[in-house]
């Protein structure tokens, strides 16, 4: 592909490249705030081509007709191309009903940049209007137009390229293929320690399967990708989340459309945090009364993104009430007979969980046993009581990852809850009576009983105060 570009005519190399990074500085300027190192970055790419472009010429004209974007006589498909930015960059055209930017000699990086934000906006059925904007751009007109094959893009339906040009194959890939953020997503579940139980393990395939679904230019992936380079640690939690929701989901035996529904909700259930500033996001000491005002908008933030992207109502709705109580405490603040959505409900339980058992530069995790504690004197309140016994099942009353001192003297780690001959878990050994640590794959059933006494064989004699992120977990889960 890359001989083929440079065997081409450098003036329609520079067309290309114009229009590649002006949609990519759309992109970025559609998700995330102004002056947000992700635009800034895009906007220096796109000046430079833009202006060097027009370092031979007065003008540099584009074009937009049915799809395709011409300058002179040298023209690009935007509905051919699987650039996810192209796409967009289409779709804000002729929702804005553009039919000509035309950018003059002398167009500073502000002005682009300005007109990365219109082109960004919603619009709202309304023409972009640069004139508005008076004396600030002077090097740029923008002229309207009508586009008949796109003429639906009003909100009211799905645009090809989220719809079958994005559609992947029936199998769960795409093309066959795992796709970029797949194989991201699945690295993050790889090294998921919290529910590695069998519960755990169809949830985490259950994630796989929503994101392969989705396809390469959905919003939905776009959005992820943009909170992945945004925050690791928010996109990781996205995903734990997302997995321990969908194991809540299953053992409450809801359907498996709306599993499909909870676990694609939890994915996107933070994307607000794209509007909190990184420093606030990483800062080590208490928050300022300010700064913990701008952590509380991201669920309106978070819930405004995903309507503008025209996402299902349960992803707009779980993102929106995610930090709301069953008795309608926490925020944002809901109006009088609200009734939070039961995806929320769920999504808000695995939220606190992920929280409370994961390291942040704030505060230390606490152990899962522990945060299941503490969690519980919330039932009925800040949980929905029903939906936190199915929690506690996934989970179980010692959780998964739980290190346990048996009344052997033995030293052991929860990887199993119910799964063996009754209520109570599976647990590996990690550490002898005498505290010689133990490499072979040991697991005890605490059910089994002594076939003479009647008594278990093992009992947890106590749960050891040690944060699950601190032992490893990972390399002693029982597969």
């Amino acid at each position: 592909m890359q001989a083929v570009l440079e065997a081409l005519p450098h003036e329609f190399q520079q067309f290309r490249e114009v229009v590649e990074t002006l949609s990519k500085l759309v992109l970025q300027a559609r998700i995330f705030p102004a002056r947000h190192p992700a635009i800034e970055r895009a906007l220096g790419t796109a000046f430079i081509h833009i202006d060097g472009a027009l370092q031979r010429k007065k003008s540099l004209k584009l074009q937009f007709v049915n799809g395709v974007i011409y300058l002179l006589n040298f023209e690009i498909d935007m509905t051919e191309t699987h650039d996810k930015a192209m796409h967009l960059f289409r779709e804000m055209l002729v929702r804005h009903s553009i039919g000509e930017i035309e950018f003059m000699k002398g167009t500073t990086k502000e002005e682009i940049a300005m007109l990365a934000s219109l082109l960004a906006s919603s619009g709202k059925g309304q023409p972009t209007d640069v004139a508005s904007l008076g004396a600030r751009i002077q090097n740029i007109c923008v002229r309207h137009g009508c586009v008949p094959e796109e003429a639906g893009v009003d909100g009211t339906r799905e645009t090809p390229d989220r719809t079958e040009a994005a559609r992947p194959a029936k199998n769960g890939g795409t093309s066959g293929n795992e796709s970029k953020i797949g194989k991201v997503v699945r690295g993050v579940l790889e090294k998921l320690e919290k529910v590695q139980s069998r519960d755990g393990t169809k949830a985490g395939a259950k994630i796989l399967e929503v994101v392969e679904r989705e396809g390469g230019n959905t919003a939905t992936i776009l959005l992820l990708n943009s909170l992945r380079e945004f925050d690791d640690y928010t996109f990781s939690h996205s995903v734990n989340v997302a997995v321990i929701s969908a194991a809540i989901a299953r053992s409450l035996a809801l359907t498996e459309d709306f599993v499909d529904a909870i676990a694609h909700a939890a994915l996107l259930h933070d994307m607000g945090k794209l509007y909190v500033p990184h420093d606030i996001i990483e800062k080590l000491g208490r928050l300022t009364p300010s700064e913990w005002q701008a952590v509380k908008r991201h669920p309106v933030d978070g819930e405004r993104i995903l309507r503008e992207e025209r996402l299902d109502l349960v992803s707009c709705r779980v993102a929106y009430e995610h930090h709301m109580r069953h008795d309608l405490t926490g925020y944002p603040t809901p109006k009088g007979g609200f009734e939070v959505h039961k995806a929320s409900e769920i999504v808000r339980i695995a939220d606190s969980y992920d929280a409370l058992t994961t390291r942040r530069p704030y505060r230390r995790q606490i152990n899962p046993y522990e945060a299941i504690k503490l969690m519980a004197k919330g039932s009925g309140s800040e949980f929905r009581k029903d939906y936190f016994a199915a929690f506690l099942r996934v989970l179980g009353n010692v959780p998964i990852g739980s290190m346990v001192k048996l009344n052997t003297g033995e030293t052991a780690i929860v990887v199993d809850v119910a799964a063996g001959s009754g209520d109570l878990p599976l647990v590996r050994v990690l550490a002898d009576a005498s505290g010689k640590e133990i490499n072979d794959e040991i697991i005890f059933d605490l059910n089994e009983r002594d076939p003479v006494t009647n008594k278990p064989r093992r009992q947890i004699a106590l749960i050891v105060d040690q944060a699950v992120r601190d032992v490893h977990v990972g390399q002693y889960i029982a597969r």
